[in-house]
């Protein structure tokens, strides 16, 4: 280890907590409160510096002080640690060690594992009996509920992330297990929140078991907010999820002057066609990778026929396909099957491509779907780097998403997008197609027609305008792009590096007017920050 690296790291972390902790002192002053804020632990740095703000706001307006807990038991560690763990949490709790030191500077009280004692695990065994009455098949395992609080969808995405697999068979021993220690949770949490004064919670996701406090929140309105580098919202019980603002889209941009709206579709319309361009998108901070990047390649991609061509933009089997809510199937892979099976059933020209930022995370879609086009030989595999203008002018038909990026992209081409979900950012807009319920897309596939070009290119750039640009990112920072190269990539917001970047750009005058606009939208109750 390089030794001028990590005392390097030290003298960071001990400039930061000696900051933050001069910086936001309520929770700190609550000490002795019985009043709780529930904070979610995690070693994110950008969540450090964001919650900050948010927790230090909520500890003055309720009067309580900061409990924090991990969101990750279950989903990527055991949820009962043994001896050497115990030891460990235990040593970072008592020197505030890393992590432990960024929270106690915050002004957390408590970091707490959740404990699971006899009586929880009693009342987990004796739900998980009705198991076989209640999880039937992965439909109704989605929609499971204990005293009316949805958790299946959070079980059925924590697993998928923890084992990677691209799908759930609720009959296997190894699902079953995860299935009781998540009704361990589960009934932690009923417990946790019976015996405490939540006065709010402050989470960093709506999905994975995680979001388990947030479920709670929710059905004992308690203030609960989910908070993201570029974004923050006050989820509800109507908008359980992060993202919901495209609900609002057509509402709010009504109230634009014609003048107004006329400016906005002109800054959408520069922004569509730069992406298209290959240029990478400033929207999408997580993108290293272009989907629409040029390449010299000039051989077709899609075969010279008559045929309907349809492609299959995928989506992550294992990253929370429930991140807004049920789709017509129960994961992205049932999805992809029934697609194979039609394939078989039809006569049309079918292609598939992955994104090609899927390889830089832990996942392995690409690799499930290299498998799954040798099952169904009629589907062809492009490449991830195939750029879509070749595609588009190679005259694709149709494109098929469940709810993806692509859905609001191809349209502004004359290109049709059928999706399969209610739940997706168009849901308000006519230029994709929106099958009612799974019958009627499964239907739709089969009898395909050669389509008529779409021309709504004036709504694709109202919709384009409202998703980025108004629900922008700049909620905690002013140019997240500028940071992004500054800390020196999408990585490094979660690192050392943005401490770094916070602690070498902080000005007094900007700190007090982000604490002042973040406590303006808590008080405001409004369910996204919009920051103009």
């Amino acid at each position: 280890m390089n030794l001028t690296w990590y005392f390097k790291k030290v003298l960071t972390r001990i400039k930061l907590e000696k900051k933050l902790s001069n910086l936001f002192r309520n929770s700190a002053a609550n000490n002795n409160k019985k009043e709780i804020i529930l904070l979610e632990f995690s070693n994110w740095s950008i969540n450090h510096l964001c919650s900050a703000y948010v927790c230090d706001i909520l500890s003055k307006k309720y009067k309580a002080t900061i409990e924090s807990f991990p969101s990750y038991p279950l989903t990527t560690v055991a949820l009962e640690q043994n001896i050497l763990q115990i030891f460990f949490w235990r040593l970072g709790n008592l020197f505030s060690l890393k992590t432990f030191g960024i929270y106690k500077s915050l002004g957390a009280r408590n970091i707490f594992w959740p404990k699971i004692n006899d009586d929880i695990k009693k009342k987990a065994i004796s739900e998980f009996r009705q198991y076989k009455k209640k999880i039937k098949s992965n439909e109704s395992l989605q929609n499971y509920k204990i005293n009316d609080i949805l958790i299946g969808d959070l079980i059925y995405d924590s697993y998928l992330k923890k084992t990677l697999r691209p799908t759930i068979d609720v009959n296997s021993l190894r699902f079953k297990n995860f299935f009781l220690d998540s009704l361990k949770l589960y009934f932690f949490w009923d417990n946790f929140f019976y015996k405490n004064n939540i006065r709010s919670i402050v989470l960093f996701h709506s999905v994975y078991l995680g979001a388990l406090p947030l479920r709670f929140g929710i059905s004992r309105k308690i203030p609960t907010y989910v908070l993201q580098f570029n974004k923050l919202y006050k989820v509800n019980k109507k908008r359980i999820f992060t993202g919901k603002q495209y609900l609002d889209f057509k509402k709010i941009f009504n109230k634009f002057s014609y003048s107004e709206k006329n400016n906005n579709l002109k800054i959408a319309k520069i922004k569509i066609l730069d992406r298209f361009s290959g240029i990478l998108p400033t929207d999408l901070l997580f993108a290293d990778k272009s989907a629409f990047s040029k390449t010299a390649n000039s051989n077709r991609v899609l075969e010279k026929s008559k045929k309907i061509k349809i492609l299959i933009a995928t989506h992550s089997f294992c990253d929370s396909p429930h991140a807004f809510g049920n789709f017509f199937f129960a994961d992205m892979y049932i999805w992809l099957e029934n697609l194979g099976k039609i394939s078989n059933q039809t006569n049309y020209d079918w292609y598939i491509k992955c994104h090609p930022d899927y390889s830089r995370y832990f996942d392995n879609t690409e690799e499930i779907v290299k498998d799954f086009v040798k099952k169904y030989p009629r589907i062809k595999f492009l490449k991830s780097c195939t750029p879509h203008q070749k595609i588009i002018q190679e005259g694709i038909d149709y494109v098929l998403t469940v709810y993806g990026t692509i859905a609001g992209e191809y349209p502004y081409f004359g290109i049709n997008v059928i999706t399969a979900t209610k739940n997706h950012s168009q849901t308000q807009y006519d230029f994709t197609i929106k099958p009612k319920n799974k019958k009627e897309y499964l239907q739709l596939l089969r009898n395909l027609e050669k389509p008529k070009k779409v021309r709504m290119q004036k709504k694709v750039l109202e919709h384009y305008y409202m998703k980025y640009e108004y629900f922008n990112n700049r909620w905690f920072f002013d140019d997240l792009n500028k940071v992004k190269k500054e800390v020196k990539g999408y990585e490094n917001f979660f690192r050392e590096e943005i401490y770094n970047y916070w602690l070498h750009n902080f000005e007094l005058i900007e700190h007090k007017k982000k604490y002042f606009n973040i406590e303006k939208s808590i008080n405001s109750n409004e369910y996204v920050m919009v920051n103009k």
